[in-house]
């Protein structure tokens, strides 16, 4: 999506920026990218086993480094009910 590919493309006049939003920040650029693209139905996407979060935006998740939609194995953010992993990931990686 074109729109996304411009947005990211800001981002980049950052040498580390890729590492910041992917070694500890992922949530973070999640949200940018959420509040960004909220009017094109966009979602925070997780994944538990890579413990990294991304954004669904008409149909495609993107993170820091592009779209990442067959990376990863991605379920909604807000579809993870379980208290005390929502809570682990809430403290260790969200509010670290």
């Amino acid at each position: 999506m074109k729109d996304v590919e411009n947005f990211l493309k800001r981002f980049h006049l950052s040498e580390n920026v890729d590492e910041v939003f992917t070694c500890g920040c992922c949530y973070w650029f999640a949200a940018v990218l959420f509040g960004r693209f909220i009017r094109d139905g966009a979602t925070i996407m997780y994944d538990e086993v890579a413990n990294h979060f991304g954004t669904r935006i008409k149909g495609k998740v993107y993170d820091i480094t592009g779209d990442v939609t067959d990376k990863y194995k991605w379920v909604p953010w807000e579809s993870i009910t379980d208290s005390s992993l929502r809570a682990r990931i809430v403290r260790d990686c969200i509010m670290f």
